[in-house]
């Protein structure tokens, strides 16, 4: 079985399928089997990675679901965890693995005594240890501030366009709970979005890539996931449910920016599919896309059952819209 990338249908493919793109802010719901947490645990559901983690090891619970979406309760925390996405050995850097990106939907109800709180994208690398976050939303009453960079290396870089929005990077270090175990030295790297969003999609690899060049350094990838995060600085506390009925952490090929140009399309639904379906490709060639129209990858496969494997292999089990010669159908993957 032969994985294929093929940079100018993968530009194409993005952009015509745009007016799909966001259409998981207004549809989004849970989907497929899921898994109850009680307890500070790290496992899979499907493809995706999740853990809970609480200090103390008690304070809420969460739901984890097969197509990446979850929930998370907060019933009396004082530092909680909750996240889904991508999982990896601690072998390869961000350069080797490819283009991270994510997609989520976030509802927030019922919050009370969070103190702090981070919402977005977390995660850790090995060589050197960092504990890494990007931060799109909060739970408290304000969004993270200079008070996150901490240690002997805490420094504030400045505030950059980032992903098309303005993020402010902060850098610091601690000795505390880590992948490795407690009472471990890591450096901390943040990403504070200035204007906090409920919905929407995180260039990750974007802000890798921003602070590399700050001197940041990024070692090898243990996670990539979405986070939702709250704590009490008053004890076990915080209180609350962060649900994320849309969430969704990928690997997406960089595009050279002289590729094919897309189709035009305008915003209905309608209109996109039907870019999908101008496309040509060769009769082995299958172009997958998620159930909202986002472009995930393409595969040369010899038949549906080689096909399914290698989107299972490579995602998740979910439904998604597959193009293969002229016909656009779509196709669940168990």
């Amino acid at each position: 079985m032969k994985t294929i990338i093929k940079y100018g249908l993968i530009a194409t493919c993005a952009l015509t399928a745009n007016a799909f793109a966001q259409d998981f802010c207004s549809t989004a719901k849970h989907t497929g089997q899921s898994v109850q947490v009680t307890t500070n645990k790290v496992g899979t559901i499907g493809n995706v990675g999740y853990e809970l983690w609480n200090e103390g090891g008690n304070g809420g619970s969460a739901t984890f679901y097969e197509d990446g979406s979850f929930n998370c309760k907060m019933t009396g925390a004082k530092d909680y965890l909750c996240r889904t996405g991508l999982a990896f050995n601690s072998d390869k850097t961000h350069r080797e693995i490819g283009h991270m990106k994510a997609d989520f939907k976030l509802v927030k109800s019922g919050l009370s005594e969070i103190d702090y709180s981070y919402i977005g994208i977390y995660g850790w690398t090995r060589e050197p240890l960092v504990e890494w976050y990007i931060v799109d939303n909060t739970g408290s009453q304000y969004m993270p501030g200079d008070w996150v960079a901490q240690g002997s290396s805490a420094k504030k870089h400045g505030t950059f366009e980032i992903d098309g929005a303005q993020y402010t990077v902060y850098e610091g270090d601690r000795t505390s709970y880590s992948i490795d175990g407690d009472n471990k030295y890591f450096k901390q790297y943040f990403s504070v979005r200035k204007t906090p969003r409920d919905c929407g999609t995180i260039d990750i690899t974007a802000h890798f890539k921003k602070w590399e060049e700050l001197g940041l350094k990024m070692g090898k990838m243990h996670e990539a996931k979405i986070l939702g995060e709250a704590g009490s600085t008053k004890g076990p506390n915080a209180r609350g449910e962060y649900d994320f009925p849309y969430a969704k952490v990928y690997i997406e090929s960089d595009a050279p920016s002289s590729s094919s140009v897309a189709p035009e399309v305008s915003s209905s639904s309608t209109t996109a599919l039907q870019g999908i379906r101008s496309v040509t490709v060769g009769s082995n060639t299958s172009l997958v896309f998620d159930a909202q129209g986002k472009f995930l990858s393409s595969f040369e496969t010899e038949n549906d059952a080689a096909l399914t494997t290698a989107i299972k292999a490579r995602f998740h089990s979910g439904v998604y819209l597959v193009k293969r010669g002229s016909t656009v159908r779509s196709i669940t993957v168990k």
